[in-house]
């Protein structure tokens, strides 16, 4: 005997002035006498069946619920509003959270009178900061299975869902309850199958039968209709997500619908189950049943005292749309994330509540908006054939790093999650000098391949295109050059004068976001004086007056995941550095004045040693 399939309820926890009840709907049946009061109270289990137990209560709430039935609403509402705290969020500086958000754009989020009606329950879930890095839910379709617009619950559920969460979605309602009497589920199965446009469900009824008590899909299919399953399942072939209310029954275990993904594996990661928080109390809302089993799928929500403009209501049913309008956040920012990434995504970054890591209670804590809208884990960049590399600073020659910032070139990195962030390209660049005195210690290794009177060619070490990270660069140190020296003597002064013109053929390594690299072209030139033992000189050192650099940049993703790219052109022609130095016999002090990076001061000497 399908007992279990008979009953639909509604549990509600209402605010009144005094009293408030709780009341179960049955589905529907086609048993005639039904009409017949008597035979209705005696077979409670065959007819639908309208309870009320009305019961007084602190602050004038009443928890609703506890029937032999499988379905119920689960919410409530009321006429009287609660004293509401006054806080903005504040900025975490530790570990930057939000810092891309200013506390005035803060303040003007939440006094804004849609974000007032709800403040200690919005920023419970920290919902400022996607409000003000412009996240609407825009893009979103949400079903809203319930009882109707013409009914206070199924209105109220619609009127959160749509709120100041996801003012932007699509909310759309679908009837699946006349009069408080529940439709078969071989018509609710209907309703989630002609909702094929939705991205969302909403499921703001509960079960007393409990989480644990549903062993398997047979069962399911059995206690419910084979429709209801099969069209649950093609929604989440459509990537369609579930979000179900645990219920009202303040009890360890959620209700039985919040356990479908044990009997059913398609809709792990197309399921949310979601328990109520108080947030007068801080803790579990005394109605709300906890999540048990469900904890690997479940989150946490503000479920009391919510404002949803026609009344104040309370229960899981209104903690449920919270977490719908939640995805549709995390959908527009991320059109291209699948249904089993955002539920991930809002499971790992929720706030940790009670027992440290998922919980029997909390499951993975509170829902969090601020976290779920920044990067989650180590940023990443893409490397060839589109795979992710982890993203380290960049250290790049002065020169050539300060043209590649003042281009300002558009940039993204990505997280975990593949998500695209924009990033300044000038962060994750460190300016490396070349280190002119080494330049000047390796001058000896220098090969000259001709030399004809004052005229010398050959092959030099340079260090003026260095690059690693994301902007490696290889075969950068081995220059041609061609020069000259004059030298003039007056008297026991002796000046000299030496010039040259190098060329390089640098090339970007495999890994590396520079796409193409053009030869580079440099000159530097050297003025002495030398007298007895000292010698003083002024000198530029190799500048660049000639190359190109190519990037290629990642810039963000394209709705269908498939990521952008910009290709910039750097100009690496570069301001000159000044060397000025003063000799005596085998040592030398010099001072580099650089444009780019900070100036050198270096002594050196040169010695041999023999064996």
């Amino acid at each position: 005997m399908k007992i279990v399939r008979t009953f639909l309820i509604f549990c509600a926890i209402a605010v009144t002035a005094s009293n408030a009840g709780a009341f179960q709907i049955s589905p529907q049946t086609s048993n005639k006498n039904c009409t017949d009061t008597e035979y209705r109270r005696q077979h409670p289990e065959k007819c639908p069946s309208f309870l009320y137990t009305a019961a007084p209560i602190l602050s004038g709430a009443t928890v609703l619920g506890g029937a032999i039935a499988l379905i119920g609403l689960s919410g409530a509402a009321g006429g009287s509003d609660s004293a509401t705290e006054y806080y903005q969020p504040t900025l975490a500086a530790p570990d930057y959270v939000g810092g891309d958000v200013s506390s005035l754009q803060l303040a003007a989020v939440t006094s804004a009178p849609e974000y007032e009606k709800n403040l200690t329950q919005y920023n419970d879930i920290r919902l400022a900061y996607s409000i003000a890095r412009g996240y609407t839910g825009r893009g979103t379709i949400i079903a809203v299975l319930d009882a109707g617009l013409d009914s206070w619950h199924g209105a109220a559920v619609t009127a959160v869902a749509g709120g100041a969460i996801a003012p932007n979605a699509i909310v759309n309602s679908y009837k699946i309850a006349n009069n408080l009497d529940f439709v078969s589920y071989r018509e609710i199965g209907d309703a989630i199958g002609h909702a094929t446009d939705a991205n969302v469900y909403n499921a703001s009824w509960s079960v007393p039968m409990r989480a644990n008590d549903l062993r398997s899909r047979n069962q399911l299919s059995n206690l419910t209709d084979a429709n209801f399953v099969n069209q649950m399942s093609a929604a989440a072939a459509r990537d369609a997500i579930f979000v179900w209310a645990a219920g009202n029954d303040s009890d360890k275990q959620s209700s039985a619908l919040s356990a479908i993904p044990v009997v059913m594996p398609e809709m792990r990661g197309h399921f949310i189950n979601v328990v109520a928080w108080d947030s007068a109390t801080g803790a579990l809302a005394e109605y709300s049943n906890a999540c048990g089993i469900t904890a690997n799928w479940c989150i946490t929500a503000p479920g009391s005292n919510i404002d949803t403009g026609a009344s104040i209501a309370n229960g899981t049913s209104f903690a449920t749309p919270i977490v719908s309008a939640a995805v549709a956040v995390i959908r527009e920012a991320f059109p291209y994330m699948t249904a089993p990434q955002i539920t991930n995504l809002l499971f790992e970054t929720a706030r940790d509540l009670g027992t440290p890591g998922v919980d029997a209670v909390y499951g993975h804590g509170m829902l969090d908006l601020e976290r779920a809208t920044r990067p989650v884990g180590a940023p990443l960049v893409p490397i060839d054939g589109g795979a992710m590399q982890p993203l380290q600073t960049a250290r790049v020659s002065g020169a050539i790093a300060h043209n590649i910032m003042d281009a300002n070139p558009k940039f993204a990195y990505f997280d975990k999650y593949g998500r695209a962030f924009d990033a300044k390209l000038s962060d994750v660049i460190e300016i490396k000098n070349p280190g002119l005195g080494f330049q000047r210690l390796r001058a000896t290794e220098d090969i000259k391949i001709a030399e004809i009177g004052n005229f010398e060619m050959g092959l030099a070490n340079s260090d003026i295109a260095i690059g690693d990270g994301f902007l490696q660069i290889r075969d950068n140190n081995l220059f041609g050059f061609v020069g000259t020296q004059n030298d003039f003597e007056i008297g026991q002064l002796k000046l000299t004068q030496r010039a040259r013109l190098a060329f390089g053929a640098p090339r970007a390594s495999q890994n590396s976001m520079i796409s193409n690299l053009s030869n580079i072209y440099t000159a530097s030139i050297d003025v002495s004086a030398n007298i007895g033992d000292w010698s003083f000189g002024i000198s530029v050192p190799d500048t660049i007056i000639g190359g190109t650099m190519n990037l290629h940049l990642p810039t963000g993703r394209a709705d269908n995941g498939a990521i952008i790219y910009n290709d910039y052109a750097v100009d690496m022609r570069t301001r000159p550095s000044i060397e000025y130095s003063v000799s005596y016999r085998a040592f030398t002090a010099s001072f580099v004045d650089n444009p780019y990076g900070t100036d050198e001061f270096f002594i050196m000497t040169r010695g041999r040693i023999k064996f």
